[in-house]
């Protein structure tokens, strides 16, 4: 089973909570597993623990805390088992719209039990033209307050980035984020880059994640049989980065989207990473990471689409020109000698003198 990883300062977060409270944080790291104490960590420590310990240890404080939402995003507990009633309250929604609408309605609930008038806005908001929405994450606690110190930043970069993941679930897509606005001050070494590959504004007038407006038509795509599977591990797959998830190497995603249709223009960078479902940052990253770019696996997809065409004899280097998309012969012959070393006709005449 593949190891995830995240920040430790995460663990630090909830744990402290928990110090606050009262509670024996150093029984709660053993129980978890943790070697080391994250409490002891500098602010400037970029530690890394198991997803699968941090999402024990949520749920082991969450426990004893018996509040889901640790007291960091409302004046008052949430009881265990508040999540998994909102998730059975959303799941049979048509739409992702529909969800949140609902979502929306069973928070302003919630926070009447407590003697709050909360009035049910959904969380989302679009101008009048514009292909975008904005989705915007505010509590009774935080709503418009720019007052943010560093560690109640952390709390919302965390429940954002479950809040985008969640909805990813929900639709069973990846959610491409346009721009990340927060409320509180820059960060030098800020961690919500690992959750959010966009661009992220800080100082503004509320937390909120820009997506295209479409993704909010979307249907939901899970029964109540694969939510109870989600719930069984939650907060888990909230916690784990999409991309990491994804084990298919992306040069072979990239070749199975490209296929063998080369009378039509082959798709740009940005084209081809809205059709992987994954923001321009994201791509250019995943490429990096198997030491390649775009260019050069269009190039090799090219490259093996025309030696497979000059095996088969009984096509003529200038059909397969054609059938490669090139107007001009020479212009293939070109091509084909930059990738190869070689022209079509020396290709072709190599390969027969070794039959």
């Amino acid at each position: 089973m593949t190891e995830y990883l995240m920040p430790a300062k995460y663990a630090r977060l909830i744990l402290r909570v928990a110090q606050e409270q009262g509670y024996d944080v150093h029984e709660l790291i053993e129980d978890a597993g943790l070697s080391f104490n994250p409490l002891e960590l500098a602010p400037d420590e970029s530690f890394e623990i198991p997803t699968l310990t941090f999402s024990k240890l949520f749920r082991r404080i969450s426990d004893i805390l018996q509040d889901e939402a640790f007291g960091l995003g409302t004046d008052f507990k949430v009881p265990p088992g508040t999540f998994r009633i909102l998730c059975y309250t959303i799941i049979h929604c048509n739409t992702l719209r529909k969800a949140m609408d609902r979502a929306t309605e069973f928070a302003s609930m919630i926070y009447g039990f407590h003697g709050l008038n909360i009035k049910p806005v959904p969380p989302y908001k679009q101008q009048k033209g514009s292909d975008d929405a904005t989705l915007v994450y505010s509590t009774a606690a935080n709503q418009f307050n720019s007052d943010i110190n560093l560690e109640k930043q952390l709390q919302i970069v965390n429940s954002l980035s479950m809040w985008h993941r969640f909805c990813c679930w929900l639709i069973g897509s990846q959610i491409i984020i346009k721009q990340v606005n927060l409320m509180g001050p820059p960060q030098n070494d800020f961690i919500g880059h690992r959750y959010f590959d966009c661009p992220v504004v800080f100082g503004q007038q509320e937390n909120a994640l820009i997506i295209n407006a479409s993704v909010l038509e979307a249907p939901l795509i899970h029964n109540e049989e694969s939510l109870e599977t989600f719930l069984q591990t939650a907060p888990y797959k909230l916690l784990i980065i999409e991309e990491e998830q994804n084990s298919e190497s992306i040069t072979d995603r990239i070749h199975a989207i490209l296929g063998n249709n080369f009378a039509r223009s082959l798709p740009t960078f940005d084209e081809m990473a809205e059709l992987l479902n994954m923001s321009s940052r994201t791509f250019r990253r995943r490429l990096e990471n198997e030491g390649t770019t775009y260019q050069k696996v269009k190039d090799e997809h090219r490259r093996d689409a025309a030696i497979e065409y000059l095996n088969r004899t009984h096509l003529t280097i200038n059909s397969i020109a054609a059938l490669m998309g090139y107007d001009e012969p020479s212009a293939f012959h070109r091509s084909f000698k930059k990738w190869t070393d070689m022209t079509p006709g020396e290709f072709r005449k190599q390969k027969q003198s070794t039959l």
